[in-house]
């Protein structure tokens, strides 16, 4: 069988063959990336053309699995990321803050009664409106500050189950949340797990209702004792994200919805981070969207 056919699934590696091939020189410690389906995502190999007398010409291939190596600089370059942004634009969120507070002050000392009856609207308009763009701006400081964790070992499948209880009341009617699998203790902080898993559900049934699909849900859990790790995604059974989308979806206000800030997912990241896990979009068994992350057994 000819190399090309055989790697079909992998054209970055073919292409480095093929390059050793035609040039006869050694590529040495080159990094390339593979398809997203497979357990190594990430590759460093080494090609060295046989001897020259060899018919037809072939090469050896040296591997090294990089996809724990290459994830762990991304995440070092998102905290980086994150921390310069917080810096940057947390005293100017706070003069928003201050500002729309003002606003907001002023509209509530306006006695609606006391103005003609075609203005009143306008005062609840100001009054609105200054109460959502304060919500924004607390959510975005909430997103920018450094979160101070305070750690204890605690049961993952616990606390999404506390999640879907607290939102029991919030989500769609009809809406089923579902827990699968196995959960674990990590050293981590309650709250803000809390918070993760309740954007994540927030999310998924926000995505299921705006096409008209009631919300099903599943968060399941997957132990690797192995390498001391438990995967938890949470899974629905919406429209999904489309692959191009899903490393925007965790940068601040990017959102494909009419509603919402945007905010949602790059919090779920910043704190999983925060935790030294990892997180990552994929595609649901059932077509959806599923939010798949890693954390290191306590």
């Amino acid at each position: 069988m000819r190399f090309r056919d055989a790697l079909a699934v992998a054209p970055s590696l073919v292409a480095v063959i093929d390059q050793c091939l035609k040039t006869g020189q050694p590529i040495v410690r080159r990094s390339v990336e593979m398809s997203q389906d497979m357990k190594a995502t990430h590759l460093g190999v080494t090609v060295s053309p046989l001897a020259e007398a060899a018919d037809p010409p072939g090469v050896i291939c040296l591997f090294a699995d990089l996809t724990d190596v290459v994830e762990l600089e991304e995440q070092l370059r998102v905290k980086e990321t994150l921390a310069r942004l917080g810096e940057l634009t947390a005293g100017i969120a706070h003069e928003f803050r201050n500002g729309l507070a003002t606003i907001h002050g002023y509209s509530r000392l306006l006695d609606p009664q006391a103005v003609p009856a075609q203005y009143r609207p306008y005062i609840e308009g100001i009054r609105q409106e200054a109460e959502a763009l304060g919500q924004v701006v607390t959510n975005f400081l909430n997103f920018a500050r450094p979160e101070q964790l305070s750690l204890a070992s605690v049961d993952l499948g616990r606390i999404a189950q506390r999640a879907a209880d607290d939102l029991h009341h919030e989500l769609p009617s009809g809406t089923t949340i579902n827990m699968a699998g196995d959960f674990a203790n990590i050293e981590g902080d309650e709250i803000l797990l809390r918070k993760v898993f309740g954007n994540l559900l927030r999310n998924a049934a926000e995505a299921c209702e705006a096409v008209g699909r009631t919300p099903a849900i599943v968060i399941e859990g997957r132990v690797d004792r192995a390498h001391r790790t438990c995967r938890v995604s949470v899974e629905d059974n919406g429209p999904g994200i489309p692959a191009g989308q899903r490393e925007k979806v965790f940068h601040p206000f990017f959102t494909s919805r009419s509603r919402g800030t945007g905010l949602g997912l790059a919090i779920v990241q910043k704190i999983v981070l925060t935790h030294q896990g990892r997180v990552a979009i994929n595609t649901a068994r059932g077509g959806g969207a599923a939010v798949e992350m890693t954390f290191r057994l306590a």
